[in-house]
């Protein structure tokens, strides 16, 4: 028996020291004191919030000393908060608005019915130096930020650059408190969605393609986190992203958004592609297009919303090459020093129908390749206010994408575009909330996700062996062939995220006992084949040996 104890003991302690593992912000929270005109404590009295859009319903009564807490509640708004008891005036508070992660305190004081005034205060923290709404450095961005600043690339990366401490290379490879991107904890609706093997520069899953995990039209808020305080959010170095999406209301709601870029919406060439006695032209043809749809709204009234989000992007980069600016041998004239374009490209087109005629392979072109990416986002999510105590949230995502990436072609290198890389990417991601109320004092938060992520990096084109031609040492370089390490490159991931956090709020505390897991899988296949050198002669006619 004393040793059923200890395991008993073990087992419990195990259960509570897992809250310091890493985990996201799915909800939030209100709480406060309610008091009478002489200020004193009202035991007993009735809270009721409402979220008004979708007519969901929160309680809690206020316990001996007056204070209350309302944990695991819809984020954003607006709800109406509703203080009563009897023989006491009712006390409503309209238009209250949440954040991501944020426990709102709202202190309010009750009048006897007799003596109820036109006026009614509602104090908020008298101390802001340490309180529920600053768990530590962390910006939040809602919706109307959202909607209201300008994004380069429709990514969440735009919007975490708010953050003084996070810096953004690229598109999308964010920084923050000077730490590597991978070392970021990214979640949506609680589940993980960063790069668990660590392969994606932007250490999301697809992320290699540059895909974004999720369409910004279907984001309610997200939080960008360095150095909380709340035990539920640790396990990282850098910065934890939560983002949580968008349910539907009462109320259909609908959209519907184009978008669209080509080379009349873009500036010529650079300066450091135009050669001597040249000028800057206009970039070759592309388009970059997104479209997307979105829909909310309810099953039944009060009790059961969808909320669906598809997005089609079909963006081509272009990566435009003057081979007036090459350097290498094939350029030259008589070992003078002087080049010529027309010679340069008049032996590049010899190497390429040699390659055609003696080996059936076409290298494909040099000049103005395309860096292209395709995908198809969809999301759906189900709410059902099960009762008022009980609230279950399921979310799915699907987000397919595939990029062809060509290796540019620049003053010392030439690449031809079937030396590109074809990349698949699949990721489906669940994710299962159930947000519960024990009576008044006790709370819980169950959230459970599962995603697969299936990576598929190929050729393009017919399969040939990798070809570098030595051009003049390095003032030029060749490349034809299949992509080296492309061969044979899989990667298959699944992840089992598995958090619940059961809170007991003691009046002007609450603590919190849970625990977080996550169970990941992979299986990787790499395969590069090295054939050898394969020389070739450049002189004024190219020669195959």
């Amino acid at each position: 028996m004393r040793v059923l104890k200890k395991l008993m003991l073990f087992g419990f302690f195990l259960l509570t020291t897992q809250a310091i593992f890493s985990q996201g912000n799915t909800n939030s929270a209100i709480n406060g004191e309610v008091v009478d005109g002489t200020g004193l404590s009202v035991p007993g009295a009735t809270v009721v919030a409402v979220h008004t859009p979708s007519g969901t319903k929160y309680g809690a009564i206020t316990d001996f000393n007056g204070y209350y807490r309302i944990a695991n509640m819809r984020v954003g708004g607006p709800y109406k908060v509703s203080f009563s008891y009897i023989g006491m005036k009712t006390v409503d508070v309209d238009d209250i608005y949440l954040q991501l992660g944020d426990s709102q305190k709202l202190n309010v004081i009750l009048y006897d019915e007799v003596n109820a005034l036109q006026e009614v205060v509602v104090t908020g923290e008298k101390d802001n130096t340490f309180n529920s709404k600053k768990t530590g450095a962390q910006t939040i961005i809602d919706a109307k930020k959202i909607q209201a600043l300008p994004s380069l690339s429709r990514n969440i990366a735009d919007f975490a650059r708010l953050t003084p401490q996070a810096q953004l290379r690229g598109d999308d490879i964010i920084s923050i408190a000077g730490q590597n991107n991978r070392y970021n904890a990214i979640y949506i609706d609680g589940a993980v969605n960063n790069d668990v093997f660590g392969l994606a520069a932007n250490g999301t899953n697809g992320g290699q393609t540059g895909v974004s995990p999720i369409s910004l039209d279907a984001i309610e808020q997200f939080q960008v986190q360095v150095a909380p305080f709340d035990v539920k959010i640790s396990g990282f170095a850098g910065g934890a992203i939560s983002a949580i999406t968008k349910s539907g209301n009462n109320n259909f709601e609908g959209s519907a958004y184009f978008l669209n870029r080509n080379q009349n919406f873009a500036g010529m060439t650079p300066p450091d592609l135009v050669g001597e006695g040249s000028s800057r032209e206009k970039l070759g043809d592309f388009n970059a297009t997104t479209v997307g749809v979105r829909a909310g709204g309810a099953i039944k009234k009060d009790k059961l919303f969808y909320f669906i989000n598809y997005e089609r992007q079909d963006n081509e980069t272009p990566q435009p090459f003057d081979i007036e600016t090459y350097t290498g041998n094939i350029g030259k004239i008589n070992n003078t020093g002087a080049t010529q374009a027309g010679l340069a490209a008049s032996t590049l087109s010899t190497l390429r129908n040699g390659l055609i005629n003696k080996f059936g392979y076409d290298p494909g072109e040099y000049t103005n390749k395309l860096q292209t990416l395709v995908s198809d986002k969809l999301i759906a999510k189900i709410d059902w206010n099960i009762n008022d105590n009980h609230k279950l949230a399921l979310r799915h995502s699907y987000v397919k994408a595939r990029e062809i990436s060509p290796f540019r072609s620049s003053a010392n290198t030439i690449n031809f575009n079937n030396g590109s890389q074809d990349f698949n990417t699949l990721t489906n991601s669940t994710s299962l909330e159930l947000n519960s109320r024990f009576g008044n004092k006790f709370s819980n938060n169950l959230v459970v996700g599962y995603t697969t992520v299936k990576d598929d990096r190929d050729v393009l084109g017919t399969p040939f062996p990798s070809v570098e031609i030595n051009d003049g040492g390095q003032a030029g370089r060749i490349f034809i062939g299949a992509e080296a390490f492309s061969t044979a490159n899989l990667l298959d991931q699944r992840i089992l995220t598995i958090t619940d956090n059961f809170e007991i709020s003691t009046g002007k505390h609450n603590i919190t006992i849970g625990t977080h897991n996550e169970f990941s899988y992979a299986k990787m296949y790499f395969l590069v084949i090295i054939l050898g050198h394969i020389g070739l002669i450049i002189s004024m006619t190219l020669h195959l040996i």
